[in-house]
């Protein structure tokens, strides 16, 4: 008799199926008879609370339930908008734009930066996408030779943060 006509006889499946009832009572014993130490329990819950987060989440998202991308799309992961705020100071960026949140940001050279998540273009010459954005902010002469934006000497983390905040700025 080969190997696997032991394990396929009646008698060796019999003999498996009641291994396997026997060891799934020992584990519902052992689950009920200490209480909050239930491995499964524990898995469900957290199963529980994970679909519950991420249920919330989608709730929070526009009225019709849909997933808002285009918002989606102006998130800067890794980059801290409220960094970004005190760079845009630190740099004078309000000496030639109106920068709403931004301290003695009131200068008229450049646009306001009010409702700038809501615009098409950066500088009117790229699209308002993050990339494009923080390309901008670390040498806008690339992009357009004869702009009057100067070149700050910014990191490329700098760029992200002070992009973060510029897509706080929603509404015109």
């Amino acid at each position: 008799m080969s190997r696997s006509d032991r394990h396929s006889s009646p008698w060796a499946v019999g003999l498996w199926l009641i291994a396997g009832v026997a060891i799934l009572l020992a584990v519902a014993l052992w689950a009920l008879g200490k209480p909050g130490k239930d491995p499964v329990g524990n898995a469900v819950l957290t199963a529980q609370v994970a679909l519950q987060d991420n249920m919330d989440f989608l709730r929070a998202g526009p009225t019709d339930g849909a997933p808002d991308w285009e918002a989606a799309s102006m998130v800067l992961h890794d980059a801290d908008a409220e960094h970004g705020a005190s760079l845009i100071e630190q740099h004078g960026c309000g000496s030639c734009h109106v920068i709403p949140g931004v301290s003695r940001a009131h200068g008229t050279v450049g646009p306001s930066l009010a409702g700038f998540r809501d615009r098409a273009y950066v500088a009117g010459v790229l699209p308002n996408r993050p990339g494009d954005l923080v390309g901008w902010l670390m040498n806008p002469t690339v992009h357009a030779p004869n702009t009057a934006m100067p070149d700050l000497g910014i990191t490329e983390a700098q760029g992200r943060d002070m992009a973060a905040y510029l897509y706080t700025l929603q509404g015109g």
